[in-house]
């Protein structure tokens, strides 16, 4: 699973949520509100595991995610990504290599969980699921242009602390990418620098500067 993919599909842990207060639901409305405003004063961590499913195969990667703000940090065995909110670095262990880019708006769209957030509660009908359960709210997530591929977007967010508890994408093709949340923490301390490569710490690493 590359690297692209693995924070694309990031992306929707908040790219998802705001949908939620479309419902006009004051406790999902502020659910939704505190999360944001954690996410843009404190840094949010989560472990994941996420797995894709096509006819042919299934994949699955875990690891770390923190984001404050804009930027953010991916922590994998064999990859690793930072966003300081200009630079990105792109890290493969297992060649010992790091790619550096200043991603362009649309690339960060792909990237980057903060980048589409304020344009995207047009793109979908929200609506609480079908599905009940006690300990967390269930959402379904339409896109409105019948042209995207993903046909569906199912969320769960724990009832009693509103922390999010895994998103799966549907796609039309059949295809689905589900992404399981746990020891969800909000208000972390980190520093500025948790957000940049360090090279002093990868010995020999290959730079590739694509800036």
């Amino acid at each position: 699973m590359s690297l692209k993919k693995i924070i694309y599909s990031l992306a929707f842990i908040f790219l998802s949520v705001p949908f939620i207060g479309a419902q006009n639901n004051a406790q999902a409305e502020k659910i939704i509100t505190d999360l944001l405003a954690e996410a843009k004063t404190n840094a949010i961590k989560t472990n994941f595991r996420l797995v894709t499913n096509d006819k042919s195969n299934s994949q699955s990667a875990s690891g770390t995610f923190t984001l404050k703000g804009n930027r953010f940090v991916l922590e994998m065995e064999a990859l690793k990504a930072w966003f300081d909110g200009k630079t990105q670095w792109s890290y493969v262990a297992q060649s010992n290599e790091v790619s550096i880019t200043e991603p362009t708006e649309k690339e960060l769209a792909e990237t980057n969980p903060m980048a589409i957030l304020s344009g995207f509660k047009s793109r979908c009908s929200i609506k609480f699921s079908t599905i009940k359960s006690a300990t967390d709210y269930c959402i379904d997530m339409i896109p409105k242009l019948k042209d995207k591929n993903i046909s569906k977007i199912e969320v769960q967010v724990n009832k009693s602390t509103g922390n999010l508890v895994s998103i799966k994408l549907n796609n039309k093709n059949g295809s689905s990418t589900l992404l399981k949340l746990t020891n969800f923490q909000k208000g972390v301390k980190v520093s500025d620098n948790t957000f940049v490569f360090n090279q002093s710490r990868y010995k020999g690493v290959i730079v590739n500067d694509l800036r």
